[in-house]
């Protein structure tokens, strides 16, 4: 087990480095540099407020540099000098405070993904067993449809009806900040972009728990189980609750995830100053140091997400034995043993050949 979690550490290390070398560059090639042309002489002149000569801004924080020298210098910095950079064309208290600029709106990020990834689970779970145990009767035929409907609308289609029914019901849908207004009703404001956010992913929950759920139910264990005269009860708690389990909990660690970073659109649809709304607002500046900022949160967490999810198949089904000595591939020495085969394939060629010509010879004698 250890052995595999260092393999899999070490490969997520290597696909983390070439997305970050891969991102800088491309975004170092083709974006455009944060400053303006009135932005450039007013950081010219606070770079050399008492010299005639006149500091040019992007050589001096390295524009002129080729994107891969970029790259290397920004990575020096930031990995081993814990310096994420600098916001180039801000002034105000985040322009040497990154760190603090992500994470500040990305509690509100939280506020609503978290709780909406909850109420989509609890429904998304129930909704698809019940559908599994009545499957063909109306009850299956009810949130088939039901989620058939939330399948084929997207979230910015449901928005605005379910903004229509919470203002009816005297709801705020934007954001209320609570600088501005009292906490409760920050909390009230939440309600409609934590419902979007709920219905948008419930479908997909529910569709994957009665696939897993009927595939568990239809199994020999279950037939089994159900000749030896085992409740109901007990055949969902020791065979298809822990069955299926297995595969859900490394899916429900994706789906947040993809929750997580998939905001963008809701979140400037009901004004809710997260964090993607700072990534696109600094994107479309060409910030690259709060891009790389949150590609390496992102990509991070997502990384670790992946192990994790592969480690807990392991600890939630004893039966599962990962990258067993015996049946795991290691590709070089499957390369050593084919380069061994065809030299002993060549050597044995060569000694037919000379064989044959020592017939050859002989018979000529």
């Amino acid at each position: 087990m250890f052995r595999y979690f260092l393999k899999r550490l070490a490969l997520a290390i290597i696909t983390f480095l070439i997305i970050l070398f891969v991102v800088y560059v491309i975004q170092s090639s083709f974006g455009k540099h944060p400053f303006t042309e009135a932005q450039l002489a007013q950081v010219s002149e606070r770079l050399s407020p008492n010299s005639e000569t006149k500091i040019d801004p992007l050589e001096f924080y390295g524009f002129t540099k080729d994107p891969v020298s970029r790259f290397f210098i920004w990575f020096k910095d930031f990995f081993f000098l814990g310096n994420p950079g600098v916001i180039y064309s801000d002034t105000s208290e985040y322009s040497q405070n990154i760190p603090k600029l992500f994470f500040e709106p990305l509690k509100w990020t939280f506020a609503v993904s978290i709780p909406a990834f909850l109420l989509s689970v609890i429904l998304g779970i129930t909704l698809g067993v019940i559908s599994a145990y009545k499957r063909g009767k109306w009850q299956d035929t009810s949130i088939a449809t039901f989620v058939t409907i939330f399948v084929a609308l997207p979230s910015f289609v449901i928005a605005p009806f379910i903004i229509l029914i919470t203002s009816a019901m005297g709801l705020p849908f934007e954001f209320k900040d609570p600088r501005d207004v009292n906490g409760w009703l920050t909390a009230i404001s939440l309600i409609s972009p934590i419902l979007v956010f709920t219905l948008s992913s419930l479908a997909g929950y529910t569709i994957f728990v009665r696939n897993q759920v009927v595939t568990v139910l239809t199994s020999n264990q279950v037939l089994i189980a159900k000749a030896k005269g085992l409740s109901k009860w007990n055949i969902f708690r020791k065979h298809v609750l822990r069955n299926a389990s297995v595969i859900l909990v490394g899916s429900l660690l994706f789906s947040y995830l993809s929750l997580l970073s998939g905001s963008i659109v809701l979140e400037r649809f009901f004004r809710i100053p997260g964090s993607s709304t700072i990534i696109v607002s600094y994107t479309e500046r060409g910030e690259i140091n709060v891009i790389m900022f949150s590609l390496v949160f992102f990509t991070g967490l997502s990384m670790l997400t992946s192990i994790f999810a592969d480690m807990s198949y392991a600890w939630m089904d004893p039966r599962i034995r990962i990258a067993n000595s015996d049946n795991s591939k290691n590709y070089f020495n499957l390369f050593k043993k084919s380069r061994l085969r065809n030299k002993n394939y060549k050597l044995l060629l060569k000694n037919a050949n000379n064989q044959e010509m020592e017939v050859e010879e002989n018979e000529q004698l």
